[in-house]
């Protein structure tokens, strides 16, 4: 008898842990009909296990992928076996909203959950359970990382001044394009580098805050005249190179003629005085005698000081 009421207290003290153990506990026979909704479900959907006993699963929670959901549960009853869901899978299984104090920037919370067969005495299995683990910190912690590695590698591709891209960025378009160009013969591409002439003067007469406002309104007057797919980049000081995929040689010199013309005309109004500027290009179309994307650009380089020499402010096509 002694036994017997041990029994009935531990049988207590159990479910009265799992009702109020800090993760959801969801008990479902196969029609999908919830048969146990623990405090933790209660707390965070505001549905009472009175109310949400004998309910229709689905219909309780309409926004679940319903056909994607069955099929996981019918592999559970199907297959005697759990299954485990992921956040990185489905960040919200069930539309909970986020009470982490570490992390009150997540809106809902993010869940891990676990498809488990409960089997009866006899070995009949009829019901399966919906175990939901409440991961928003790690969660959260993991995409902040993911988001601010994402942000370095962009910072470390980007000219902090034009926000263009910067040179690493451009040496590896530069590499892959002429990866490409030798094994898939893709093409033709053209390479133009940009010096802006006599621009020493600008910040010796004007100063470089002046200079760098400069700077900064060409690479945007560069960026406005691209097409998608373009790649714009500052090489270093007052250099830019332009990578113009799909594009023949006199395709990139009608471009650039129309590039230097429109920052020829513009007046550049600054703190300390209305500028003009002119620029200078050099234009290489890839070839097969290039050995290397260095070799390419340098051919641009030699274009552009043909320009220079030439008395500036014009566009050249490399030889």
């Amino acid at each position: 008898m002694q036994r017997h009421a041990e029994e009935i207290m531990e049988l207590h003290w159990l479910f009265d842990m799992l009702n109020h153990i800090d993760l959801g506990l969801v008990v479902i026979n196969k029609q999908y009909q919830i048969t146990l909704w623990n405090s933790f479900m209660e707390n965070h959907s505001g549905k009472s296990s009175t109310a949400a006993k004998g309910q229709d699963f689905f219909e309780l929670f309409p926004s679940i992928d319903k056909a994607w959901l069955k099929r996981k549960i019918d592999n559970v009853f199907g297959l005697r076996t759990s299954v485990f869901i992921s956040w990185e899978q489905c960040p919200h299984l069930f539309p909970f909203k986020s009470y982490r104090p570490i992390t009150g920037l997540a809106e809902k919370m993010y869940q891990n959950i676990t498809l488990r067969p409960l089997t009866n005495a006899d070995g009949t299995l009829e019901h399966a359970c919906i175990a939901v683990y409440d991961v928003t910190d790690a969660a959260s912690n993991r995409v902040a990382l993911s988001s601010a590695n994402r942000q370095l590698e962009l910072l470390s591709k980007i000219d902090p001044l034009t926000e263009l891209n910067n040179r690493s960025g451009l040496e590896k378009a530069l590499e892959l394009t002429f990866s490409s160009f030798l094994k898939k013969g893709t093409g033709p591409h053209s390479l133009v580098m940009i010096d802006l002439d006599r621009f020493k003067d600008v910040n010796d007469q004007h100063g470089h805050l002046v200079g760098d406002q400069v700077l900064k309104e060409i690479a945007a007057e560069m960026i406005a005249s691209t097409r998608r797919g373009d790649f714009v980049a500052r090489y270093g000081g007052e250099e830019f190179i332009m990578l113009l995929p799909n594009t023949d040689q006199q395709s990139a010199k009608s471009f650039c003629e129309k590039l230097r013309e429109r920052i020829a005309t513009r007046v550049f109004e600054t703190k300390s005085a209305s500028l003009k500027v002119t620029i200078s290009l050099g234009i290489a179309e890839l070839n097969e005698k290039d050995g290397s994307a260095f070799a390419w650009l340098n051919r641009a380089d030699q274009a552009l000081y043909q320009s220079k020499k030439a008395g500036r402010n014009q566009s050249t096509i490399s030889a």
